[in-house]
């Protein structure tokens, strides 16, 4: 099981949607945005982050695995 290019997905879309954010915040300055920020926001950019260190805990436990388990040639 290859983790490398989903992780590269997952990290470039937490890069991409935080420019983006960043970008929205130059004209967005009310308390929606605020609420936005708070509520959907934050938690989404940690869980995203989270899910990153998974993966990358993931790919060297199978690593790991496969290291192990391969016969030898």
């Amino acid at each position: 099981m290859k983790f490398g290019s989903t992780r590269s997905q997952l990290y470039d879309a937490q890069q991409t949607a935080r420019a983006r954010w960043q970008a929205a915040l130059e004209d967005w300055h009310d308390p929606a945005q605020r609420d936005f920020e708070e509520r959907i926001w934050v938690p989404l950019d940690e869980q995203v982050a989270t899910v990153i260190r998974a993966v990358d805990q993931l790919a060297t436990v199978f690593t790991q695995i496969r290291t192990e388990c391969e016969f030898p040639t």
